[in-house]
């Protein structure tokens, strides 16, 4: 789905691939989120398929919104399976590795391993079983490590590894970028970032939704 008379997404010679759109204006109120709009999210998703992590890749996704239509792929799209899911509202819990627990740890060693503990319950109170992990707005369920750091060093030209940061800084960093949308491995739509593997769009708290950065992250 794309603006009237808006063109095809294109990066590096490769068609975007669409995943699907959210309707902001049918869900409950998320801080920092849209409350109205239909959004449509692209993103090359074939292997090679870019993750987030070099200045370079800025365009291998892209959001569009307003009047959006329909509108046929060209040759070269990925082609997912349609499904419509609906979305519920939960209390979201930041997972351990965020620099806000790390920070607590410091003050009060050992609450993180019984924090660990907590945040294992929830999150399969939350997605029971093997039920996959998408979820827009609140704290990302994360595979590795703090999206916040990686998106505002990619987003802003610097090629460093984030990892380096001071917890304090990671966190002042991380307090600019809000989730937008978690998109996790899923067999009903044939997607497969990893095992564990999930893709986040996340917008700077100063930015247009329009120009979120997406992140990947996956273990092999």
């Amino acid at each position: 789905r794309l603006p009237p008379g808006e063109g095809w997404p294109v990066w590096r010679g490769r068609p975007l691939d669409y995943l699907g759109s959210i309707d902001f204006a049918g869900l409950p109120r998320i801080p920092g989120l849209p409350s109205t709009g239909t959004y449509a999210f692209f993103y090359a998703s074939d292997l090679p398929r870019p993750w987030g992590d070099d200045p370079g890749q800025r365009g291998a996704w892209r959001l569009f919104s307003g009047g959006l239509e329909e509108v046929a792929p060209p040759p070269g799209v990925m082609s997912y399976p349609s499904q419509t899911l609906t979305a519920s509202p939960f209390p979201s819990l930041p997972s351990p590795q965020e620099p806000l627990l790390q920070r607590l740890e410091r003050f009060y060693p050992g609450v993180l391993a019984v924090y660990e503990q907590i945040h294992v319950v929830w999150r399969q109170h939350i997605w029971p079983g093997e039920a996959p992990l998408h979820q827009i707005g609140g704290w990302p369920v994360l595979v590795e490590r703090p999206v916040g750091p990686d998106c505002h060093n990619a987003s802003t030209g610097r090629t460093g590894d984030a990892r380096s940061l001071q917890p304090d800084e990671a966190a002042a960093i991380g307090d600019r970028w809000r989730l937008l949308l978690q998109l996790d491995s899923d067999e009903r739509l044939d997607w497969h970032w990893g095992d564990p593997g999930r893709i986040y769009f996340c917008t700077h708290q100063d930015d247009p939704i329009e120009t979120a950065w997406l992140t990947l992250q996956a273990t092999p």
